[in-house]
């Protein structure tokens, strides 16, 4: 191309960027973008510088952008890597965990025996007193009571993601305390991520995370199945306000799920200042216990000796009582016991009868009043005495006729007795088989010569009497003949019977039934008379009453 003169190549330049101006000025502003983002992307030191500039600027969103890619990583970095972090750990763990738990207890025992020398207040008397009571020492007690947990911080994030929705206290306080610079975004992030991975590792044993110790502190966890809250505290949780900041953190979580927009740090922190209040500590009644004891020791003092007279008098009244009951006469008389507690002696004062009577009642109460010795002070009344005896012997008296008369009683009941005995036996001697048994014991008729009767009227009067004892007794009768032994036996045999049926006629004919009659003949047996002198007494005839059933034997 042949060159063009100097003006014509002035004129092409403007008439170029006439037409290409605005398309060369873009190419050369593409140009520039386009080298500022190779350098940004190709350069780490620009990316950190950018990270920076975000923290600074755009928090809240930077966070939301990077932490779903860091939970992931960290999550996948844990799953594959289970392995290598195990190895990793594992050899220099034991060594961490046992010097930091040495270098917080080397730390936390100086601390306490500073502050043990250092007390010298009441407070440190009340821990040597618990320390006492309770056997353990004082640097333990103290432990004990440093050892109470409080919350420095509490975080609600969502599960999964573990995007920061909420934290109490607000984020700008925390900005602003110099102890506190930690990020909350990755800390949440960082939570997140462990509880989900326990979770997984667990999820066949239904259990999940609820505590992280992180050296300086723990951190309290509570999840569901959208969000996480959790409390980053220092020192150790008590069982009371672990039960007490559950319960708020339940109460959070049933915050988030009715409403979201209401779930901010004011609200969070209206839940968790029940929990986090100290108990109010019960005013020490330490100094009124001492008090009162000192007191009711005094009280003890002084009331000691007025309530030992007051026992000892009343045990002595209680035996005097009892003895004074057992002598009723002595209650008619003007009797006094006195109690001397001074000169340590019980005195029996008045009047009596006798004298014997205050003795007894004295030597009753004797063992009841010792140690104090037991004298009587009684005037005796003559004319109370005579009448004393006059009464003593009227009861005699009463009491020989009270026997008497019951002696009385006792001859009447035997009396009536033997009267009854005696109409029993009158009745049965009165009886016609009585009678006649008595009649026959002594009555016979007696003969002259065979059956010649020798006093025909007795032997009649007596047969008359009898035949009507017979039959008013309804009884049978035994007619017995005999004989003396006077002549040949069967003479003496036939006699016998003669004489005996004889009789027998004479009963027929006065209205003895004859079936109720026994014939017997005795011949000479039963002689009443010698025969050389009485041939005469021996002829009789006699009666017997019959054994009973004899007249039926047949």
């Amino acid at each position: 191309m042949s060159e063009l003169p100097a003006g014509g190549a002035e004129a092409f330049e403007k008439i170029k960027s006439l037409l290409l101006g605005d398309t060369t000025r873009k190419l050369d502003e593409t140009a520039d973008r386009v080298e500022k983002i190779d350098a940004r992307v190709s350069d780490g030191d620009a990316l950190v510088g950018a990270l920076k500039r975000a923290e600074e600027t755009r928090p809240r969103e930077l966070t939301g952008a990077l932490a779903p890619s860091v939970v992931s990583i960290i999550r996948s970095e844990i799953k594959n890597s289970k392995e290598m972090l195990i190895e990793a750990l594992y050899p220099i763990m034991g060594r961490l965990v046992t010097a930091a738990v040495a270098g917080a207890f080397r730390d936390l025992v100086e601390s306490l025996n500073a502050r043990i020398d250092a007390m010298m207040s009441a407070n440190s008397w009340r821990l040597r007193m618990r320390a006492m009571a309770t056997g353990r020492t004082l640097a333990e007690v103290a432990l004990a009571e440093a050892e109470a947990g409080n919350l420095k911080r509490a975080l609600l994030l969502e599960r999964g993601s573990g995007r920061l929705l909420a934290v109490w206290p607000g984020k700008e306080k925390i900005e602003e305390q110099a102890a506190d610079k930690e990020n909350a975004d990755l800390e949440s992030g960082m939570i997140a991520a462990i509880t989900e991975f326990a979770t997984n590792v667990y999820a066949d044993k239904g259990g999940e995370l609820r505590m992280l110790d992180i050296g300086s502190g723990k951190v309290f966890l509570r999840a569901s199945p959208q969000v996480i809250v959790a409390g980053e505290f220092g020192g150790d949780l008590s069982r009371q306000r672990e039960r007490r900041l559950d319960e708020a953190f339940l109460k959070i979580v049933e915050l988030h799920e009715g409403d979201e927009a209401a779930c901010t740090p004011d609200a969070i922190g209206q839940l968790l200042d029940p929990a986090l209040a100290e108990p109010a500590k019960q005013k020490s009644k330490t100094p009124v216990m001492i008090l009162g004891a000192a007191l009711a020791g005094l009280a003890i003092w002084f009331s000691w000796n007025p309530v030992l007279h007051a026992v000892r008098e009343w045990r002595i009244k209680g035996a005097y009582t009892t003895a004074m009951s057992g002598h009723p006469a002595l209650m008619q008389y003007p009797l006094r016991l006195e109690v001397d507690h001074a000169n340590g002696r019980v005195v029996l004062r008045g009047l009596a009868a006798n004298e014997a009577e205050p003795l007894a009642v004295l030597e009753a109460i004797a063992s009841a009043s010792e140690p104090y010795t037991v004298d009587r002070d009684i005037s005796i009344v003559a004319l109370a005495a005579q009448t004393q005896d006059l009464r003593a012997g009227e009861t005699r008296a009463a009491a020989t006729l009270q026997e008497a008369q019951a002696q009385i009683e006792t001859l009447r009941s035997e009396l009536k007795d033997a009267r009854g005995t005696i109409e029993r036996l009158s009745a049965l001697e009165e009886a016609p088989s009585a009678r006649l048994r008595r009649f026959v014991d002594g009555f016979a008729v007696f003969f002259s010569d065979s059956d010649i009767l020798l006093n025909p009227a007795a032997a009649s009067a007596g047969l008359d009497e009898l035949a009507a004892l017979v039959k008013a007794s309804d009884s049978g009768l035994r007619v017995v003949g005999y004989a003396d032994d006077i002549g040949a036996t069967v003479s003496s045999r036939s006699a016998s019977r003669k004489r005996a049926d004889k009789i027998v006629g004479m009963l027929v004919e006065r209205g003895v039934p004859r079936n109720r009659l026994s014939l017997v003949s005795r011949s000479t047996l039963n002689p009443i008379a010698d025969s050389t002198l009485d041939t005469i007494r021996s002829r009789r005839v006699s009666f017997e009453v019959p054994y009973a059933g004899e007249f039926e034997v047949r």
